[in-house]
């Protein structure tokens, strides 16, 4: 097909022009702000104390181009630089330095597009290879038009450097176990620094690397050696070739990471770190014992770069279990079903239709294409045996998954689907099958197996392909909500995922719009709450509200004034109250601490309004007692317990209209307010023994103060 490399620009370039058009809607979302703060100053000060939990190179990538423009970057004398407070030095970097915030997320993000451009082509050249140029036009297509990439390939995040280390880490292995030469070697080693420099989900690959070695070596075909002069035979003599490179790929794959971290063991430049502060190590131990003396003796030996072992040991600890909602229950050790209703929920329909059609393809036309392959490659297993490293990344990821017990976001299964788009390719032999002499075309499927209407195959395919495109197209620019029909849509998604899968701070944007058009909702400040999930300050976009408990958190010392009736926008994640200190379902041991903290609030009120109509100050601790530590406390414990007890009482509602799919508005009057902060709690019904002993055994979250 002559057309076809114009027709890969085309696609590639949509992708482009959607992906990033769509992200430019979106405010920050997620830990953007940390990530882009970590990827600068690993630049500008050779430290590695920002974001070490996340892929350096990921965010050496994205931070390169607000380097090299020479955005401001906060000073390290900063509070938030020196105590590691990530989260706050990524606000101070992103919207305290006098930055254009909409600008610096726009070149960051243009930086992960490469990604997925790089990706897109991986996915054409894969399936071309195994089903034609048209099986390789279809995966792109494919991949162009989904939600998924769409979504992560526009984002300064760490996903979409993942699905490509992935992906080409995979590839590139299975090449070298067919072709031993510097190109292959040059190209795993490439694919493997990608992956283990993006994600601390890279170990996976060793099962997988291992799986695919076991399944070459089914294969009696000789073994290539640099140009092919020289062969090896037999499988003895091919695993001893192989044991012998994987020294080779560690020490590559280390000599990265350490060039990545500057060759220097301190995760603090020294030169930067004069009281010799050192990484918090107490809060990131395994339960594992001995996945703790693993670390030590790395960290003992110097094996790996202190911000590398220390971003590994992070990502494990809070994989062994963090708060999450799937729907309506809240756990902190997951459920086995919540990334496969993820995958389920988050993937058009339309997809599923044409995966079945490609798995009927292969096994209706799985003997020609084995014909058609051995002609080309002698000594191929066939089309199933090529078919392996797709099978061996797909099951082994969700392996690790569905064992992980951080339920976190959809966006952790986007390694899964390249494998999928370029198993989809096989929809193109209902086009074009791979060895016409041995096909039948006209109408039925290959002799001797059941008979199949190929026209009727062709129909769907064709009808679902493009049912895709348009729907991506009208999806624009709500990529991120995106749920399927059968789901129940993006509106209701709130009552079944939240975080990274709906809510990911990415609707901000449209609340200063949305309140422009909405001024009974605005004429009176005082009576318009905003409870918001995400990095960005709402003021920054022009939100003039009465901020409620929010997260990450940013309580500053106060005495909680009265709620009113009015107009409440909360953020679906602060809804489920999924990452609050008292998390998940009202029960009875936060009513009985909010009642405790109620005489304590109102006493202070009556002190205070008795203090200003005498002409007196207002006393800071009015409690006799009471340290003003412990007042503060006490005050804070009150305000997140009361907008917990609020969220309860919301989520037995429907709200009165949404802002994108991820912000909830609630019109409430003073009488719905008292009932939800003064009336019986709504979600204090007898429970049945049998539930309350499986949420037991799925574990609680016990309420902490602050840090």
């Amino acid at each position: 097909m002559r057309w076809a490399p114009v027709a890969v620009v085309v696609l590639l370039a949509s992708y482009v022009i959607l992906g990033l058009s769509a992200s430019r809607q979106m405010s920050q979302v997620g830990d953007e702000g940390a990530h882009l703060a970590g990827g600068v100053s690993y630049w500008v000060h050779n430290d590695y104390r920002m974001q070490p939990n996340n892929g350096n190179w990921p965010q050496r990538l994205c931070g390169l181009p607000l380097w090299l423009l020479g955005y401001h970057f906060p000073s390290v004398d900063a509070a938030a630089w020196r105590e590691m407070r990530q989260w706050d030095f990524g606000d101070l970097f992103v919207y305290g330095s006098g930055n254009d915030a909409d600008s610096l997320l726009l070149r960051a993000r243009t930086m992960t597009a490469l990604l997925g451009v790089t990706l897109g082509g991986l996915v054409y050249l894969w399936s071309r290879r195994l089903f034609g140029t048209l099986g390789g036009l279809f995966s792109l297509t494919l991949y162009v038009f989904s939600n998924a990439t769409l979504t992560h390939g526009f984002l300064a995040t760490t996903d979409m450097a993942n699905a490509l280390g992935f992906t080409a880490a995979i590839g590139a292995l299975w090449m070298l176990f067919h072709r031993v030469s510097f190109g292959t070697l040059l190209a795993s080693w490439l694919g493997l620094s990608v992956l283990f420099l993006s994600k601390f989900s890279a170990p996976a690959i060793v099962p997988m690397g291992l799986l695919l070695m076991a399944v070459r070596l089914v294969n009696p075909a000789p073994l290539p050696m640099g140009r092919g002069r020289r062969v090896v035979q037999g499988r003895a003599a091919q695993l001893a070739v192989f044991v012998g490179l994987v020294p080779l790929l560690i020490v590559g794959v280390a000599l990265s990471i350490w060039a990545s971290y500057g060759f220097r063991y301190e995760m603090m430049n020294p030169a930067l770190n004069p009281e010799n502060a050192s990484p918090p190590w107490h809060e990131v131990e395994f339960h594992v014992p001995i996945a703790n003396r693993a670390v030590d003796l790395a960290r003992e030996y110097h094996l790996l770069p202190e911000a590398y072992l220390f971003g590994f040991s992070h990502v494990m600890h809070y994989s062994e279990g963090c708060n999450a909602f799937f729907h309506g229950e809240f756990r902190r050790f997951g459920w086995l079903g919540f990334y496969p209703y993820c995958f389920v929920a988050k993937t058009p329909v339309e997809f599923f239709v044409l995966l079945a059609a490609a798995v009927l393809a292969v096994w209706f036309y799985r003997s020609a294409a084995a014909n058609l392959e051995s002609q080309h490659q002698p000594g191929n297993q066939g089309l199933f045996y090529n078919l392996a490293p797709l099978v061996i990344l797909f099951v082994v990821y969700w392996g690790f998954t569905l064992a992980n017990h951080m339920d976190a976001g959809h966006r952790y299964l986007l390694p899964t689907y390249p494998p999928l788009f370029i198993l989809t390719g096989a929809v193109a032999w209902w086009f074009q099958p791979p060895a016409p002499s041995s096909v039948e075309l006209s109408t039925h499927a290959p002799a001797g197996h059941t008979r199949l209407p190929v026209q009727v195959m062709r129909g769907v395919s064709a009808c679902a392909l493009a049912i895709t495109v348009v729907e991506m197209l009208l999806w624009w620019p709500d990529y991120l909500p995106y749920f399927n029909l059968p789901s129940g849509g993006p509106r209701q998604a709130y009552r079944h995922l939240v975080d990274s899968s709906l809510d990911w701070s990415q609707d901000l944007k449209r609340v200063k719009p949305w309140l422009d058009a909405h001024r009974d909702d605005t004429k009176d400040r005082s009576r318009l709450y905003f409870s918001f999930f995400g990095g960005p300050p709402v003021e920054y976009y022009g939100v003039q509200a009465e901020y409620l408990t929010s997260y990450p958190f940013r309580w500053q010392p106060h005495v909680p004034a009265p709620l009113t009736g009015g107009t409440y926008l909360v953020s679906a994640t602060m809804l489920q109250a999924v990452l609050l200190p008292y998390s998940g379902r009202w029960n009875e041991s936060y009513e009985q601490q909010y009642q405790q903290l109620r005489p304590l609030i109102a006493a202070y009120r009556a002190n205070a309004d008795t203090a200003r109509q005498a002409g007196k100050a207002v006393d800071a601790v009015p409690i006799a007692g009471m340290s003003e530590q412990q007042w503060n406390l006490a005050c804070w414990a009150y305000d997140t317990l009361r907008f917990s007890r609020l969220a309860s009482f919301l989520r037995a509602r429907e709200p009165d209209e949404q802002i994108g799919y991820s912000i909830l508005v609630y019109r409430l009057s003073d009488e719905d307010v008292a009932r939800a902060l003064d009336g019986p709690p709504t979600e204090l019904l007898p429970m049945p023994e049998a539930q309350a002993e499986e949420m037991r055994r799925a574990g609680t979250v016990a309420a902490t103060p602050p840090d």
